[in-house]
Parts: C-alpha cells; sequence; structure tokens
C-alpha cells in the first residue's frame, strides 16, 4: 500500500510517531507521503523524508494559510521542492466553505504555486471545497501537455470528477468513503458511490490525510496511514473487484504520478 496524503509531521503524532511509521511499513505499507500545508510544515515533511528511505514529502501552502504566501515564503517553498525526496508542490488549492482568508488571496497564492510546480515540472496535490469551478478555469488556464497531479480527498460528482480527469489529473479518496453502507437502494445510493463506480481504476489515488477522517472501522479514533488498507477495501467494494487489485493499481498510478519506484 502507498498512502498518497499523510500528515504525520502534525502535534497530534509527538507522542508515538516512531512506532505509527514502523506500524504502517509492519502492516504492508509499501510508501509514504507526507504532504506540506503550511511552511514550517513543509520543513517538517522534507526532514521526515530525509530521514526515511520510503517516506517522501510535498511543499505547499494550504488555503486556510494563503494570507502568508509572499516572495520570501515562496522561494522557501521551492528549496524545499528542489531536495529529490520532495515529489510534489501541495497542498495547495482553494477553500471557500469556511476559509478565513479571501477568496482573493486564496486564488493569487494558488497561482503562484502552481507557477512554481510548472518551473520545476512537478505534480501538484489539490485542497478545494465549494470552489469546483473557480479551481477548474484556472487550471485549464495553465494546462500543458506534462500538467499532472491529484485532486486530494474527492468527495464531488462524477460529472466534476470527468472534467478533472479531462485535465489529467488523478483523484485520491479518503476514508469519507466508508461512511456509507454498502447496501442502498439504487436511487439512495451516494453520489461518491457513483463517482468511483464511473473512475478509471488507473485514476485513483488511496490516502488517509491522518490525523483526520479516520475510515470505519476506526471512526473515533485518530487517523493513521496503515487505515488506509479500509479505503482501498471499501473502494474494491464499490468496485466489485478484489482488495489486491485496487492495492496493485493504486500502488501503479502513485509511482506514476510522483515518480516513487518501489
Amino acid at each position: 500500500m502507498i498512502d498518497t496524503h499523510t500528515h504525520i509531521d502534525f502535534k497530534e503524532f509527538d507522542d508515538d510517531r516512531e512506532e505509527i511509521i514502523k506500524r504502517f511499513f509492519d502492516g504492508g505499507g509499501e510508501k509514504l507521503i507526507n504532504v506540506g500545508c503550511t511552511l514550517e510544515s513543509s520543513k517538517r515533511s522534507y526532514k521526515l523524508a530525509k530521514n526515511n528511505e520510503n517516506i517522501f514529502a510535498s511543499a505547499g501552502i494550504h488555503p486556510h494559510d494563503a494570507d502568508t504566501v509572499d516572495e520570501n515564503v515562496l522561494k522557501m517553498i521551492e528549496e524545499i521542492a528542489m531536495h529529490y525526496k520532495t515529489i510534489a508542490i501541495g497542498e495547495i488549492g482553494l477553500d471557500f466553505f469556511k476559509s478565513t482568508t479571501s477568496r482573493e488571496i486564496q486564488v493569487q497564492a494558488f497561482r503562484a504555486q502552481l507557477e512554481l510546480a510548472q518551473n520545476h515540472n512537478m505534480p501538484i496535490i489539490i485542497h478545494c471545497r465549494d470552489a469546483y469551478n473557480d479551481l477548474i478555469n484556472i487550471l485549464e488556464e495553465y494546462k500543458t501537455s506534462n500538467w499532472k497531479g491529484v485532486i486530494h480527498c474527492y468527495t464531488a460528482s462524477w460529472e466534476i470528477a470527468e472534467e478533472f480527469l479531462n485535465l489529467g489529473f488523478f483523484i485520491g479518496f479518503t476514508g469519507i468513503v466508508t461512511y456509507y453502507k454498502d447496501k442502498t437502494e439504487p436511487n439512495e445510493e451516494p453520489e461518491i458511490y457513483r463517482t468511483i463506480k464511473n473512475m478509471p481504476l488507473d485514476k485513483i489515488l488511496i490516502e488517509t490525510d491522518c490525523p483526520y477522517l479516520s475510515p470505519i472501522p476506526e471512526r473515533g479514533k485518530r487517523n493513521e496511514p496503515l487505515f488506509v488498507k479500509h479505503v482501498a477495501e471499501k473502494i474494491a467494494r464499490i468496485k466489485k473487484t478484489s482488495f489486491e487489485e485496487i492495492e496493485n493499481q493504486t500502488n501503479k498510478n502513485a509511482i506514476k504520478l510522483f515518480n516513487i519506484g518501489l
């Protein structure tokens, strides 16, 4: 398994970080991508990756902290991104749901980091909430032949997912996919089920977003990378295939997108 979106640098893991990492790898984990969302967390992600062969980092500023983005911060993010264990720019994007940062500032920070990713031919990890139309319009402007990235923690419709696929993006699913019962009436099927059923296997990534969004049957606990197996299991049931197929294909997808060969 490759968990493509973790935050094990967060304070929630300060007491047992090494134990959590060991548990993941002992439990069948192959690689972790620890995702930066502020300058400081990007630095911590880089440190984790530098000290662990099978952990990789990303560097970026989350839309909640977009008001911290200036030339100096961008320069430091760029410096982190130049290390060979930093494999993406992110977590970047737009959040019009509850962010206290204005939309204008979010858009400016997002554009600046898109340009940084393009300048260095790096994938992007995108956070989006209640801003899909704006996000898609901006991505259309920056689209290039080698454009690549992932829409993290996807929960929207299949129709919107199709637009991201057409832009060349992968789609990441978290423990949220486990929050619905397996058996539902056709007219009551969750939208996320329809999205997953339609999603090409070669465009799916699995994530925990730990310490958040613990999947069932671990809901109520602090999330951790090992729990990504529950995401894979649920996607396998929705798509009526085996866990092994989801594991193998999502590993291939992560390797292809982030260039992290096993």
